[in-house]
């Protein structure tokens, strides 16, 4: 079948629709690669190399499709290349979720199992397509492309439920653990949470009309069109998980315990270092919102507290950097 096993043989309407989704996953992949290193200062973390690998595999992908569909590259080379290109494009997309899934996850064991269901994804679903895809392209299409065009659509489906999990925890989470941090937030700060739960609304939308495309068997639109979702899917993600992060971080924290008047709380201001810092009495907690205070009892612990911290002022990959505050002294200061 054409695009399976080799260059293609379409109208001209169907090669622009494929031209256009090639501008727009190149036009995209060069803004979001310009903003990985204008905003990262220090160019290392997991956040980091997934959204570079995950772009430049976007980009990979699409010019390999491109050239191996209208005859402009030797074929089973631009499969080796797409493969490649789709291996970074795909489960790089699911590290970038990944990387910041623990803003808004506080259960670590629900962090591991969506890092277990991506490795796994990689064997059973990378692997397989993998001998298929080049099985059928390599001289003996009769073995390998009938059961290639069935885990195909495999694939796809399996891809994009993995995503759909991930968006749903987001979501999930979004809504209900983070609750009382947005309780004491700003208007603007909420948006953010807002916006967070709209994009991943929306890479649901794109993941089912890409799986549209692939049960309808038009497989040449398929593969152009994935490489135009997936830069767009990482764009939201960049620009969004980048203002979680900034939310998260608020550098102004005023916590004091539920049985100290609000007037007669010392507020955290910068010492000579530039450090604000917040306190832990290991008890129940409100936190400082005009007349009114929000109970958040849970937060004496180290792990489910975002405020039983010491905010640094500086910057660490674009961000203010968090570390936790336990030295006593610094607290008497």
């Amino acid at each position: 079948m054409a695009g399976e096993t080799g260059p293609i043989s379409v109208s001209l309407p169907v090669a622009m629709v494929i031209a256009g989704f090639f501008a727009i996953s190149c036009f995209n992949v060069i803004e979001i690669v310009i903003h990985i290193f204008n905003i990262f200062k220090r160019r290392n973390g997991l956040f980091f190399w997934s959204m570079l690998v995950a772009s430049l595999g976007i980009v990979v992908h699409a010019v390999a499709v491109l050239l191996r569909f209208f005859k402009l590259a030797p074929d089973f080379a631009m499969c080796v290349v797409i493969i490649i290109g789709w291996y970074a494009m795909v489960t790089g997309q699911a590290v970038v979720l990944y990387s910041r899934l623990h803003l808004v996850v506080r259960d670590e064991r629900k962090t591991r199992w969506v890092l277990v269901m991506i490795v796994t994804n990689v064997c059973i679903l990378h692997f397989p397509v993998t001998v298929l895809f080049l099985g059928s392209n390599a001289g003996n299409a009769k073995n390998f492309l009938e059961p290639f065009i069935i885990y195909e659509k495999i694939q796809l489906t399996g891809f994009c439920i993995q995503e759909f999990i991930i968006s749903g925890l987001y979501i999930w989470e979004a809504t209900h653990a983070l609750r009382p941090v947005l309780a004491i937030k700003s208007l603007k700060q909420r948006k953010v949470i807002r916006d967070l739960i709209l994009i991943n609304l929306l890479v649901v939308f794109l993941d089912i009309s890409l799986l549209v495309t692939e049960y309808t068997d038009n497989f040449h639109i398929q593969t152009t069109y994935k490489t135009a979702v997936y830069s767009i899917k990482l764009k939201m993600e960049f620009n969004i998980l980048n203002q979680l992060l900034s939310v998260l971080q608020n550098r102004f924290c005023t916590c004091y315990p539920s049985n100290t008047a609000e007037g007669n709380v010392h507020r955290p201001s910068p010492n000579a270092n530039g450090i604000l810092q917040s306190y832990s009495t290991g008890g129940n907690y409100s936190v400082g919102t005009g007349t009114s205070g929000v109970d958040t009892s849970r937060v004496g612990s180290e792990k489910d507290s975002v405020w039983n911290v010491r905010i640094t002022h500086r910057e660490a990959d674009g961000h203010l950097a968090e570390t936790q505050n336990t030295d006593s002294d610094e607290r008497a200061q």
